[in-house]
Parts: C-alpha cells; structure tokens; sequence
C-alpha cells in the first residue's frame, strides 16, 4: 500500500539508527506535516490552490482521519483564506496528527516503537526504522527526478516540495551531489503553490526567531 504524503515526509525525517528526527528549522516539520495533508486533500479535490489563496470546496467528512484532522483544521467562516493562513490553521491539531502518524508506520510494520529514558529522567519515544525499505524507495524516486531531466510526476513534486521545505536535502543526497543538484531542487519546488507557501512560513518562523534573539542580546 503506498504512503502517504506525510508518512514519507516523516521517514525522511527520522534518523535510521536512533531512531529520533533529524535537527531541523523550529515547526519545519510541523508546517511540513500540515502542508503534506493538505496537499493529500488536493488530490482528493477537497481543497484547491492558485499562486496565493486556497480554497475549500468540500467540507464533508472524508472518513479518513488524518484528513478530517486538518479539513476540520481550516476556519469556517470562509471558503477562501491565504495559503499561509491554512498552513497555519493546519497546526491546531497537529500533535495529534503527529502522533497517529507514527502509530500508521508502528502498524505497518515499518517502524517500531521504542521507550528510552533521557537523562535518565524523562521518558522519551524513539522510533528506529526496521528495514529502511520504504525510505530507500522516497529517496530513489527524489533522487531519479532531482539527478536527471525526468519529468516529475506530481506525487514526486510534492515530496520534493517537502523535503526542500524542511531542509532534508542533505540527508538525500551526498554534499557533492547537493551542489549540484540545488538549482534542479528549486525547479521543482516551485511548481507546487503549497511547497513554495511551506517555505515562505519556515522561513518567517526563522527570521521571527533570529529577531528576537538579537532583541534580547541588546
């Protein structure tokens, strides 16, 4: 059965041998979860984009729960918001759909679930990737379209958008292969409205956060 958008994106971010998700911009993967969703919810032709706005076009349940998480997500008292906006709507149940997530991958048989003491103190979940099979495969089709001139195919430009979003590039390809291979990124990234959104929200959550450090150094 194929995965999903935001179980690929979650593969990526994991570390195959602890088991805990790569260092990555603050709420990149949060933002990068959400946007997986609802990009899903396009394909399903309950949302729809254009360069700026997204719209709702359906509201009634899907019966798939992750879906409905974030669908029930977007404000109700308008069918037409900011792209940015929805992104951010998207977060309001995303410790729940973070966490069904990795409950989908534990009951798939692609990850396990292990408990672990930090500092000796603190439970903590890790969730080691038993084979990698299926994280071989996200990384294949990434690196097939990103290190030739094959025609993505949409399902592959929205994991691109993803892993650009999130900055997973360097746990995809080699730091020869990524010099190189940037301006291909970019490329696709940009054919998807969601992706280039995704970014823009990362990046305004990081310069927010660089601001008020230099605020509270002077």
């Amino acid at each position: 059965m194929p995965l999903r958008f935001a179980e690929e994106i979650l593969l990526l971010a994991l570390d195959d041998s602890s088991g805990k998700l790569h260092p990555l911009p603050d709420r990149a993967l949060d933002l990068a979860l959400a946007g997986a969703i609802l990009m899903e919810l396009a394909f399903h032709k309950r949302i729809d984009t254009d360069e700026k706005e997204l719209s709702v076009l359906d509201r009634t349940a899907t019966g798939d729960e992750l879906l409905d998480l974030v669908l029930d997500a977007m404000p109700q008292d308008r069918d037409r918001l900011p792209i940015q906006n929805a992104l951010s709507a998207g977060l309001r149940n995303i410790q729940e759909v973070r966490k069904k997530l990795f409950q989908g991958l534990v009951a798939k048989g692609i990850l396990r679930q292990e408990k672990c003491r930090f500092l000796w103190v603190m439970p903590e979940r890790r969730y080691p990737v038993i084979d990698g099979a299926e994280e071989a495969e996200v990384k294949s089709r990434i690196r097939k379209v990103i290190l030739s001139d094959a025609i993505p195919d949409p399902q592959d430009v929205v994991i691109i958008c993803l892993m650009k979003a999130c900055d997973l590039s360097p746990y995809v390809f080699t730091e020869e292969e990524l010099e190189k291979a940037r301006p291909r990124i970019a490329e696709v990234a940009k054919m998807d409205f969601i992706g280039q959104a995704l970014a823009r929200a990362i990046q305004h959550i990081q310069d927010a956060i660089l601001e008020t450090i230099a605020y509270i150094g002077m």
